[in-house]
């Protein structure tokens, strides 16, 4: 199986920036026996989001939500809003910018990870122009079924420190180092 080339899909300016081969730095990513819950210290996360309405309108096509509210400028000006809204979801695009690479959280990026679910609390909407960090800690870590589930909390603020929205984010991970690695090797039946 080669590499897909998804770049042919990109029309912005983060897509264009975005690491999408999320096996390039896993050597790197925090391994669920790695997380430290001794500190239950928020931390930043790497990067902020500044929000364009290109941001907006192309994570509305990409979730094929044709909602003119998400992705007509002139029509959700005129519209009791008077500017475009995000898709509810829009924030976990945001959660993937903010947490970054080479911070912490970057478990989120792990080969092999599965969503089982997610929380989210929106506050107040996202707007065009806000720029948008996030304070982030671990919320939840358990074995169920022989699988091993992290969560994290995420708090969204925008540029004024308001309180945006909380994202408690479950992934199933691979236990250790060695298990994201032989993952990224091409083994997916990796031992519970």
């Amino acid at each position: 199986m080669g590499h897909i080339n998804f770049e042919r899909f990109f029309t912005t300016e983060k897509q264009r920036e975005f690491i999408t081969d999320f096996t390039e730095d896993a050597e790197h990513y925090e391994s669920w026996e790695e997380i430290d819950f001794d500190s239950q210290e928020e931390i930043p996360g790497e990067q902020t989001f500044t929000i364009k309405a290109e941001d907006m309108k192309a994570y509305a096509e990409a979730v094929l939500d044709d909602n003119p509210l998400m992705n007509d400028e002139e029509f959700a000006k005129n519209s009791p809003y008077g500017e475009l809204v995000p898709h509810p979801l829009f924030l976990v695009q945001m959660g993937f910018w903010c947490i970054g690479v080479k911070g912490g959280g970057n478990w989120i990026r792990t080969p092999g990870a599965r969503n089982p679910g997610q929380h989210i609390e929106l506050y107040e909407p996202f707007r065009v122009g806000e720029t948008i960090h996030i304070k982030m800690k671990p919320y939840d870590r358990y074995i169920k079924r022989q699988k091993y589930y992290l969560k994290y909390k995420v708090d969204y603020y925008n540029q004024d420190d308001v309180k945006k929205a909380v994202w408690i984010l479950t992934l199933i991970l691979p236990k250790t180092k060695e298990d994201i690695r032989k993952f990224v090797q091409g083994n997916r039946a990796l031992e519970a």
